[in-house]
């Protein structure tokens, strides 16, 4: 339903119009991992019941991460599956992982989100940017000029760009892993500083009214 019905990116850049590009864009801004929160999640990293089910990774690995986050970025609030209804006939609509943006004046109510984060659950990577471009544009189509994705299996991260006044979606090139090779410390490290750079990035987004 909703966003879940695209499979595929190019679906969703035939239906809407888009280009869709692969190159290097993304930066990195250092962050400081609060010490317990670190060793708190190189305990869960290695954990095989962390990995159990999608619902575990989301709730042990992602919104671990995203939190420590949601602290330091006073003006954003992570919205993890919350509906959000932008165009329901074009499939612009339902309960995303996770959304970060801020609060409306109106307690309670999401503003609109320069910044998706998505599970890619079963390592159906397709599936996972198919849902992040469409919630990008979404976004994109209630003013924000520019939109940010994150898709993660909890391990493997990847990262996209979408530009509304060219309709351009980018992804990437990179593909960090926590997991990768040792020390898990500087894997995790690389992420983190990966993740301020966009979460920076988004908080400085125009929305246009």
């Amino acid at each position: 339903m909703g966003f879940g019905n695209f499979k595929t990116v190019q679906e969703v850049a035939d239906k809407f119009n888009l280009e869709t590009k692969s190159d290097f864009f993304m930066g990195t801004l250092p962050f400081d991992i609060p010490e317990y929160e670190g060793e708190r999640l190189k305990k869960r990293l290695i954990d095989p019941l962390s990995f159990l089910s999608e619902e575990s990774i989301c709730e042990s690995i992602i919104r671990p991460i995203l939190d420590i986050f949601d602290d330091h970025y006073k003006n954003f609030r992570v919205w993890s599956h919350v509906t959000y209804n932008v165009d329901p006939a074009n499939n612009l609509s339902g309960r995303p992982d996770f959304l970060i943006a801020p609060t409306t004046n109106i307690e309670g109510r999401m503003a609109t989100p320069p910044l998706c984060v998505i599970e890619a659950k079963k390592q159906d990577w397709d599936d996972a940017w198919a849902q992040a471009v469409a919630e990008m544009y979404a976004a994109s189509t209630q003013g924000a000029c520019t939109c940010y994705a994150a898709v993660t299996s909890g391990d493997l991260w990847q990262f996209g760009m979408f530009d509304k006044k060219s309709k351009v979606f980018i992804k990437d090139k990179e593909k960090p892993s926590i997991m990768d090779k040792p020390p898990l410390t500087s894997n995790l490290q690389k992420v983190f500083d990966l993740l301020n750079w966009i979460f920076n990035e988004a908080s400085n987004v125009v929305i246009e009214v």
